[in-house]
């Protein structure tokens, strides 16, 4: 049986008409209101939540408390300081906060370690608004061994940017095929084109807005996300796509003996690839994270660039993120490359292919188990995830919100998204880009086992410290891979072989 909570009239009225005129201004009728099975939401629930993503919790705070009477506790907290908070709740179990918003990267030891509610009967018990229109890649990083663990909220992947006014100019192309040879696909289909393209682009003022411009740009410094730029270059050096097994749509592991692949061939080219595009990118690179790389690109200082969803956000934004690009960026899968190293056979095969691979795969919503008020906080995160909410959060209506389209309605009609500052062809692009990416049934998943921070970012070791000496020169590629795979085994081996075996075995859908 259903029932209504009702609070005084006149609290609900100037709530939502405050909300409407200085907030937000979300269309009346795009306003879900709380329709709850046996739950009193007149509680009060503490969410955890880091930047940008306050920005969701604060548009919908103040229209969930004037409908349901109920209060929400923010505690805001720096991304560096994440991972300590929530593991701080895991250890202590004192209920310090409801609900949580994670990456999914971090999710093979919250999940793997029972730390977390499983959803599939508050589920079975209250529903979930519209599960079939969650698009099958964002629906696989909320379960752990078929069990939903978490609510959906982003479907994160990292894409092609290009300035449309360079690559796409009659004069360039010819002048490039003049000195390459040859005439690069737009946007560009390998990373051999990628090279190319960065060089003929870098240092000269191709726009001709009095500046010089560069290359290529992408996230680069260490202690940030740098190692998604080279899983950018490494999926398509390291297999093929295909229904993962241990020779396709597989880049970290050998499934059978857990033998690392980062000293393979193709880890190694890759890594190579990568160093040599240092050279044709704006000065400061290796100080580029996320937010620096966006407000860089979005300010036109590069031709190319790699990142997630939020740069086509920016772009829209020439106030609030200084864009110079607005309209004039174009978007496109990864580029994929010319040969991959085929470890079955131990040879390269030299075929133009695209891998399509899933960075940090997201963020979704998690309810300890210490949670004092569960069932509130679960219809709080179904209130946010619902189609109608979290198309007005991805669609750039709420400006920068760190999530990125990931229902099939979200994709569905422009018309939201152009009242968030998009033009229509731009945003059918746009989502053409990123849509064909999450319906890959062969999209590589990101790392999810226990241990993923350790291998990717650990103090002292791992990915990210080899990757920064490799990208600024200190050691060759060669000598990066083999410290990343050493790493990698010690990291096994402490975790326990078989256990991450059995774990990572699971993540790619394997028995």
């Amino acid at each position: 049986m259903k029932k209504w909570i009702f609070i005084p009239i006149i609290v609900v009225v100037v709530a939502v008409v405050l909300v409407y005129f200085f907030i937000i201004r979300v269309p009346k009728e795009e306003i879900v209101e709380v329709e709850v099975a046996e739950v009193d939401l007149s509680a009060t629930i503490t969410v955890l939540v880091t930047d940008p993503h306050i920005q969701v919790v604060d548009t919908w705070k103040p229209i969930w408390e004037a409908q349901t009477g109920g209060t929400i506790d923010v505690v805001l907290v720096p991304y560096a300081t994440l991972e300590e908070k929530m593991w701080i709740e895991f250890r202590t179990k004192t209920g310090s906060f409801d609900i949580a918003c994670v990456p999914v990267t971090w999710l093979g030891e919250v999940f793997g370690g029972g730390h977390v509610e499983n959803l599939e009967p508050y589920i079975e018990k209250y529903g979930y608004p519209d599960w079939d229109d969650v698009m099958p890649g964002v629906q696989r990083i909320t379960q752990w061994m078929g069990e939903t663990m978490a609510l959906p909220y982003d479907g994160d992947n990292h894409m092609t940017y290009y300035r449309k006014d360079a690559l796409e100019v009659p004069e360039y192309q010819k002048r490039f095929k003049d000195k390459f040879g040859y005439s690069y696909q737009v946007p560009p289909a390998n990373w051999s084109e990628v090279r190319d393209i960065a060089e003929f682009f870098n240092k000269w003022d191709w726009d001709k807005d009095g500046e010089i411009e560069y290359g290529v740009a992408f996230i680069a410094a260490q202690n940030s996300q740098a190692m998604w730029s080279f899983m950018d270059v490494c999926a398509q050096y390291t297999t093929i796509a295909g229904t993962p097994s241990n020779y396709t749509s597989n880049i970290f592991f050998d499934t059978d003996t857990m033998e690392p692949l980062c000293k393979s061939p193709g880890w190694v080219e890759a890594m190579t690839r990568i160093q040599e595009l240092t050279k044709f990118a704006p000065p400061g690179l290796l100080g580029y994270g996320f937010s620096e790389l966006r407000q860089a690109f979005v300010s036109g200082n590069s031709a190319i660039a790699f990142d997630w969803g939020d740069i086509g956000i920016q772009e829209q934004k020439p106030i609030e993120y200084g864009s110079k690009v607005k309209g004039l960026l174009g978007y496109g899968p990864l580029p994929g490359a010319k040969k991959y190293f085929d470890r079955e056979t131990n040879k390269w095969v030299e075929k133009q292919h695209t891998v399509n691979f899933l960075n940090f795969g997201g963020w979704v919503w998690i309810i300890p188990k210490a949670a004092p008020q569960k069932d509130t906080a679960y219809h709080f995160g179904i209130y946010m995830t619902n189609p109608e909410h979290s198309l007005l959060d991805v669609c750039g209506i709420h400006g920068y919100t760190g999530a990125n389209p990931w229902r099939w309605s979200h994709f569905k009609t422009t018309e939201a998204w152009v009242r968030g500052g998009w033009g229509e062809e731009s945003v059918k692009a746009y989502l053409k880009a990123i849509s064909d990416i999450l319906q890959d049934p062969n999209a590589v998943p990101d790392l999810m086992i226990p241990g993923t921070p350790e291998y990717y970012t650990g103090a002292g070791s791992s990915l990210d410290v080899h990757l920064n000496a490799v990208l600024s020169g200190k050691i060759s590629p060669e000598e990066g891979c083999e410290r990343i795979y050493k790493d990698w085994v010690r990291i096994t081996d402490e975790k326990g072989f078989e256990e991450q075996k059995a774990f990572y075995r699971s993540s790619l859908g394997l028995e």
